[in-house]
């Protein structure tokens, strides 16, 4: 390998130094979430999730709250995976959210679609779009296109080490998403690990049903609160709040029912004791058991303190009105 030569009069290393003596600025966030930024310009981020998470849906609610809040942003957004009819009904929807007209086009949104292409291609025209358009933020759904490999150390290396150079030389954002291994949370091949190292943030989606929950699963900024959305009736992503599991306590019924049947009380001690002995768990398993049963209404606490089981009392009265003791 040939070594470097910081002794040529043609290369400037000073602008790399840090001066400790100048004051610092700070970068205002270009986008924050609960007060907590998110995305700052010359950084790279990513969004990541398994097939069917609506990352792309999660883009399409980002790009329009970011184009909303500030009126001189401008966004470019790349996709190398959908043809170009589900590409352009994306961007309709951005227009939607944002009351645009549907037909027309808007000079602060760019979008591109790329699955024709090789790798290579995409790459060049991707870094040609930021040079020539020199977007504030540059959403790149599908960034594993940009390369043939995406286990390759040197090709993923190169295609990061681009994206931060770019980020840095025109001063935008850069976010790219990243599809999870289907049995794991970490982002396919090198390219994935590689992003870790480097980037600003990763959102992390996950579907729940018709729910979309997303999270700050890394951060360099303050941490922030999950946010959840889901596709409304006319296709189009909006904040809600989680879906509620229903609880499945048929067991817990079942063992309460059990322990405690009608006319016995218990104190806590005791009743700890038969459940450890009857399910044969720790201690503290236990405990969280009888918690639980106490809060779904299973068994009630009375004023002495002793346990009983109230679906076993075959009165018609309410939990306040059978309190024996």
């Amino acid at each position: 390998m040939k070594e470097f030569d910081f002794t040529k009069p043609d290369i400037d290393f000073t602008k790399y130094l840090i001066d400790l003596s100048e004051p610092l600025k700070e970068i205002p966030p270009m986008f924050s979430i609960g007060g907590s930024p998110v995305f700052s310009r010359g950084e790279i981020s990513m969004i990541t999730g398994k097939a069917k998470s609506r990352k792309s849906f999660l883009i399409t609610l980002l790009a329009s709250r970011m184009l909303d809040e500030d009126l001189n942003l401008k966004i470019l957004l790349i996709d190398t995976e959908q043809n170009k009819i589900r590409v352009a009904k994306s961007a309709k929807r951005i227009h939607k959210l944002l009351e645009w007209d549907e037909d027309k086009n808007n000079d602060r949104l760019k979008v591109c679609a790329m699955r024709e292409l090789t790798a290579q291609e995409r790459l060049e025209i991707t870094l040609s779009l930021i040079e020539k358009l020199k977007p504030d933020f540059i959403f790149i759904d599908g960034c594993r296109d940009l390369i043939i490999d995406f286990n390759s150390l040197s090709e993923s290396s190169d295609l990061i080490q681009k994206l931060m150079s770019y980020s840095t030389r025109y001063n935008c954002h850069i976010c790219s998403v990243l599809h999870e291994n289907p049995m794991s949370d970490k982002t396919r091949g090198h390219l994935g690990t590689e992003f870790v190292n480097k980037i600003e943030t990763a959102l992390r989606v996950v579907a729940n049903g018709n729910v979309s929950t997303v999270s700050g699963s890394y951060t360099k900024n303050k941490s922030f609160d999950d946010f959840h959305f889901c596709v409304n009736e006319s296709g189009l992503p909006e904040y809600c709040e989680p879906e509620e599991k229903p609880k499945n306590n048929d067991r817990l019924k079942s063992l309460f029912n059990e322990l405690l049947p009608t006319t016995c009380c218990l104190s806590y001690s005791d009743l700890r004791e038969r459940v450890i002995q009857k399910t044969e768990k720790a201690k503290q398993t236990a405990e969280r058991y009888i918690k639980d049963a106490v809060n779904d209404g299973i068994i009630i606490k009375n004023a002495a303190g002793l346990y009983y089981s109230f679906l076993n009392n075959e009165s018609n009265a309410t939990k306040d009105e059978i309190l024996p003791f």
